[in-house]
C-alpha cells in the first residue's frame, strides 16, 4: 500500500468526527457571529435615542427644566461607569460571566421598553410620572448595561484571540457605527414635521432602540463562553480599598493607562461647546448640526477600521497613543477657526466638520485603546476587577463639561479650548511610558 494510500485509509481520515483545530474554528467563527450581531444591533438602538439628541430633548420636552435635561446626561455617563468597581470585584470570583450578562442585559432593555408604553399610554399617563419612568429607565438600563459591560469585557477577552481581537473589535465598533448612522435617518423622520407627533414620534424612537437592544440580546445567546479557572487571586483576597491601593501601587500599566485616561478625559471639558461655538460665536447655520451628527458618525467608522488594523499589528498602545493625538485636534482647530472662521463661513463649516469628525474618531478608540489594553494587562481571573476600577476612575470626570461651562462662563472660547487641549498633550507622554506587552 502507498504512504499516500494508507493515510487517506487511516481512522483519523475516515472518521466523521470533527477534529479540535475545527471545533476551535467553529465556536470562533460562532463568537464572532454573536460579537458582530450585539455590535451592530446595539449601535442601532443607541442611534435611536442619542444621549446628546434624543433623551436629553424628551426630558425638555416632558419637564421643561435645563437642570434636568443636564441632569439626564450626567446620569447616562455615571451610572454607566460608577457602578463598574463593584460590579468588577463581585465577578472576579464567577468562572463564567456570561449568566451574569444575560440577566444583567434583559432587565434594563425591558424596563426601557416599559418608558416607550407610557409614552404611547400619554396624555392619560400623568406628566410628572412620565418624567419619573423616564429617569428610571434611564438609571435601570445604563445601571444593569454597566454591569453586563463588565461581564461582556471579560468574556469578549476570553472568546478572541489576541492576534485576531482588533481586527474582531474594528469591524464590530464599524457596523454599530454604520447601523447608528443609518438610525439617524428615522430620528429625522420622527422628529420632523413629517413625523407621527408627540408623544408618538418619541415613543417610536425609543421602541425602535428596545427593539436593536434585544435583537443585541438574540446574538449575545449564541455566545459560547469558555470556563476559566480563577483559583487564588488578589481581588478575592483584599478587601475593595486595599485591592484598589495594591493594583494602583504595583501595577506600572495599570498606573500609567490610568493616569494616560485622566489626562484624556480633560479634553472633555469643551465636549458640548464646540456645537454652541459654531453655532454662536461663528454663526454656523442650526441646519449644520446635521450635517457635524453625520461627520462624527463617519469619523468613528472609519477610525473603528483603521485602529483596529493598528491594533492588530501593533497592539493596543499603539492606539492609546493616538488616541492623544486625535484628542489634540478638536481644542487645536478650534481655536484656529475661532480665529479665522468669522469672516469665512466655509472655513468655518468645514473646520467643524473636521472636528466632529475628530470627535467620532476619538470616540471609537476607547475601546481599541484603553480598554484592549487593561484587558491585555489583567492578571488571569482579574479582568472584572481592572475593567470595573479603570471604568470608574474614568467616571470621575463626568462632571468634567460641567466645569468647561464654568471655566467657558468666567474666560473665553479659546482659553477654554487651550485647557481642553492640555489633558491630552500631557496624557501623549504618559503614554509613550506606557510598559508594553
Amino acid at each position: 500500500m502507498s504512504e499516500v494510500s494508507a493515510i487517506e485509509l487511516s481512522p483519523e481520515a475516515i472518521s466523521s468526527e470533527p477534529t479540535l483545530p475545527n471545533l476551535v474554528t467553529i465556536q470562533l467563527r460562532r463568537n464572532v457571529a454573536a460579537l458582530l450581531t450585539d455590535f451592530g444591533a446595539f449601535g442601532m438602538g443607541l442611534g435611536f435615542i442619542g444621549y446628546t439628541t434624543v433623551l436629553p430633548r424628551l426630558a425638555l420636552v416632558l419637564s421643561n427644566s435645563e437642570p434636568l435635561v443636564g441632569l439626564i446626561t450626567t446620569l447616562w455617563a455615571g451610572m454607566w461607569l460608577l457602578p463598574q468597581l463593584p460590579a468588577g470585584r463581585w465577578m472576579a470570583a464567577r468562572p463564567r460571566k456570561k449568566p451574569v450578562l444575560m440577566s444583567s442585559a434583559i432587565v434594563g432593555r425591558t424596563l426601557l421598553l416599559v418608558c416607550a408604553l407610557l409614552l404611547v399610554l400619554n396624555p392619560r399617563v400623568v406628566r410628572c410620572l412620565l418624567v419619573i419612568g423616564l429617569f428610571v429607565s434611564v438609571i435601570t438600563f445604563r445601571g444593569t448595561d454597566s454591569i453586563a459591560a463588565v461581564a461582556w469585557f471579560d468574556i469578549m477577552s476570553k472568546v478572541t484571540p489576541p492576534m485576531l481581537r482588533g481586527r474582531i473589535l474594528g469591524v464590530g465598533q464599524a457596523l454599530g457605527g454604520f447601523l447608528q448612522f443609518a438610525a439617524s435617518f428615522i430620528v429625522v423622520w420622527a422628529l420632523g414635521a413629517t413625523g407621527p407627533g408627540f408623544p408618538h414620534n418619541y415613543a417610536v424612537l425609543v421602541g425602535l432602540a428596545c427593539l436593536g437592544f434585544f435583537i443585541s440580546y438574540f446574538g449575545l445567546i449564541f455566545l459560547k463562553e469558555p470556563d476559566e479557572e480563577i483559583g487564588d487571586n488578589d481581588s478575592g483576597r483584599m478587601k475593595m480599598a486595599a485591592h484598589i491601593t495594591h493594583v494602583l501601587k504595583n501595577d506600572r500599566g495599570f498606573q500609567q493607562a490610568s493616569i494616560a485616561r485622566v489626562l484624556i478625559g480633560v479634553s472633555t471639558l469643551a465636549g458640548p461647546f464646540y456645537v454652541v461655538h459654531a453655532t454662536d460665536y461663528l454663526h454656523i447655520p442650526p441646519a449644520s448640526i446635521g450635517l457635524f451628527l453625520a461627520a462624527q458618525t463617519v469619523g468613528g467608522i472609519l477610525a473603528s477600521v483603521v485602529l483596529g488594523m493598528i491594533s492588530e499589528r501593533h497592539g493596543s498602545t499603539a492606539v492609546v497613543k493616538l488616541s492623544m493625538l486625535l484628542s489634540l485636534a478638536p481644542p487645536i482647530l478650534a481655536v484656529v477657526l475661532h480665529v479665522l472662521g468669522p469672516s469665512n463661513l466655509d472655513l468655518a463649516t468645514l473646520g467643524y466638520v473636521v472636528v466632529f469628525a475628530a470627535l467620532g474618531a476619538i470616540d471609537s478608540s476607547f475601546l481599541l485603546g484603553f480598554i484592549a489594553y487593561i484587558l491585555d494587562i489583567a492578571p488571569p481571573g482579574e479582568r472584572t476587577a481592572y475593567m470595573g476600577l479603570s471604568n470608574t476612575i474614568a467616571g470621575l470626570l463626568v462632571i468634567a463639561p460641567t466645569i468647561g461651562g464654568v471655566v467657558l462662563s468666567l474666560t473665553s472660547y479659546p482659553i477654554l479650548f487651550v485647557t481642553a487641549g492640555l489633558g491630552p498633550l500631557l496624557g501623549f507622554f504618559v503614554a509613550a511610558r506606557l510598559p508594553a506587552i
